[in-house]
């Protein structure tokens, strides 16, 4: 009575069904992809947090294509996504190496891979994540 996994083969015909939705499912948002990019910048000035922290969000999986990350049971493995990140994953230089507003995330994604980026951000995504990390350790 344990519990088996079976790995599907890369090249297996369900393997490539659900790569294949993937892609369609790509396909489709690239119609609405500017509309999207639009709204979430409009939210980056919005009055509610959560608005804020969700077009933010949208921008680092957009833009970085980071994946989104869900919440882990506590005897999972420590991996984050852009939604599940937290202040010990990322560090804000307003100057660095002569790039301005640059974020510097660093955490184990998918699979315990070690996530290192040193990214350029615009000046509001910069200030938005200033705030969110405000009287946190």
């Amino acid at each position: 009575n344990q519990v088996k996994y079976v790995m599907l083969n890369p090249s297996s015909k369900l393997k490539g069904e659900k790569d294949w939705q993937k892609y369609e499912t790509a396909r489709k948002l690239a119609i609405s992809i500017e509309k999207i990019r639009k709204e979430y910048r409009e939210d980056w000035k919005s009055k509610e947090m959560r608005i804020r922290q969700r077009a933010v969000a949208l921008y680092f999986i957009d833009r970085l294509a980071l994946r989104a990350g869900n919440e882990k049971d506590e005897d999972q493995a420590d991996t984050v996504g852009c939604c599940s990140l937290r202040v010990e994953h990322i560090e804000l230089h307003e100057q660095k190496d002569g790039k301005e507003y640059v974020v510097v995330f660093d955490f184990l994604g998918k699979d315990s891979i070690r996530y290192y980026n040193e990214v350029p951000v615009e000046k509001r995504v910069f200030k938005n994540l200033q705030l969110f990390m405000e009287n946190k350790s």
